[in-house]
């Protein structure tokens, strides 16, 4: 196989990466969220598969789309974030792009060369539960009324 154990995918028309194959799968339990992952790179998942037994209530459900692109070169640098109310995209430098669709529940991951399995366990992973699962919460937020606000005639 190619380059750490990732697909090798070179589409000149395709500078995007939008149709990259993504053949690995995995579905686990990250905290209070389940994460069906999809990647080109088999060697994301092993961090991905958590040591827990999956205790407590699952908030949601999340769809995480992992790309390895060997061809971006550089560092992991400060988070820059652009969100909306249904958008939001965090620029990590030239080794990490994420993008993360509220209403769908997808994330969408570039991932530089340099990004080694470490760093993916140990910053990545962590940072990319925590996007999830905000997003989850707000979602529940925003269909759970607020109990305090409402007043009710007995």
């Amino acid at each position: 196989m190619g380059p750490r154990e990732s697909t090798n995918y070179r589409d000149p028309l395709d500078v995007l990466r939008r149709f990259v194959p993504t053949p690995y799968r995995a579905k686990c339990r990250l905290g209070s969220i389940e994460v069906d992952v999809e990647t080109n790179d088999i060697a994301l998942l092993p961090a991905i598969l958590p040591d827990e037994d999956g205790k407590g209530q699952i908030e949601g459900e999340f769809r995480w789309k992992l790309v390895r692109d060997h061809d971006a070169r550089g560092e992991l640098d400060e988070s820059l974030f652009f969100t909306s109310d249904t958008l939001t995209v965090v620029n990590l430098g030239a080794a990490c792009l994420v993008g993360i669709d509220h209403e769908r529940r997808e994330l969408l991951g570039f991932l530089g060369g340099s990004v080694d399995s470490r760093t993916f366990r140990d910053f990545l992973l962590p940072f990319l539960c925590r996007l999830s699962t905000e997003v989850v919460r707000e979602g529940l937020d925003l269909c759970m009324p607020d109990l305090e606000d409402e007043t009710y005639d007995a």
